[in-house]
């Protein structure tokens, strides 16, 4: 029958060692220890006995504590008391961390994009006038409140229509009113007027709208 070796007395500072089943356990592949008269049988019974005596003293936890940690050259330079740190947030501590620089950014990036927006909105409303409003010179010679409406009775001619003031923005035919397509700011068309009735009228660009006021008056558009 195999004897247990008794159970070292702890040190002079009343914290448990690596006992030297421990210490046989951590270092079974160094070249120096002899392991042929120790089994693993051994070992184990050896651990046992020093886990119930430490039960019995009332300090397992510090043994299980103790026994569980590697040896190393450095453990004083551990802190008793570590620092509050983020680490255990993982790459949330990471994203907390960098929440100014984001904001930054996004700051940055928006106030760019509202820039953006404002110089295109300027842009567009200033080519939406200069289409509008090809000849300013000519139109400040028109008298703001001179009519709107233009009539044909004869003829074959090129006409337009505009939304906005000055330009004419209804045509009397002597069969039909001629007037802009919801949804159009100007149109230009072509108009044949022959004894009184209206033979042809061709869109050019934009699109119109004709309204009958001739009871024989056929309609011409699509």
């Amino acid at each position: 029958m195999t004897t247990v070796p008794p159970l070292e007395p702890a040190s002079r500072s009343g914290v448990f060692g690596p006992s030297p089943s421990d210490s046989l356990r951590e270092t079974l592949d160094d070249e120096e220890l002899d392991l042929s008269s120790v089994s693993m049988l051994e070992l184990r019974a050896q651990l046992e006995h020093e886990r119930d005596t430490a039960r019995a003293a009332g300090r397992l936890a510090e043994f299980e504590t103790v026994r569980n940690a590697a040896p190393n050259a450095r453990d004083d330079e551990l802190l008793d008391d570590p620092p509050v740190g983020e680490h255990h947030l993982g790459r949330l501590g990471g994203w907390r961390a960098t929440w100014g620089t984001r904001a930054l950014v996004a700051a940055v990036l928006g106030t760019a994009l509202l820039v953006g927006l404002g110089v295109f909105a300027q842009s567009t409303h200033e080519q939406r006038q200069r289409w509008l409003h090809p000849l300013p010179e000519l139109e400040a010679t028109i008298d703001p409140g001179s009519p709107r409406e233009m009539t044909i009775e004869d003829g074959k001619m090129r006409l337009g229509l505009a939304r906005e003031a000055p330009s004419v923005n209804l045509i009397h035919l002597p069969d039909r009113d001629i007037t802009l397509a919801r949804g159009y700011a100007k149109a230009q068309f072509k108009v044949e007027v022959r004894d009184g009735k209206t033979v042809k009228l061709v869109v050019l660009t934009g699109a119109i709208r004709e309204t009958l006021t001739h009871p024989d008056a056929v309609p011409l558009l699509d």
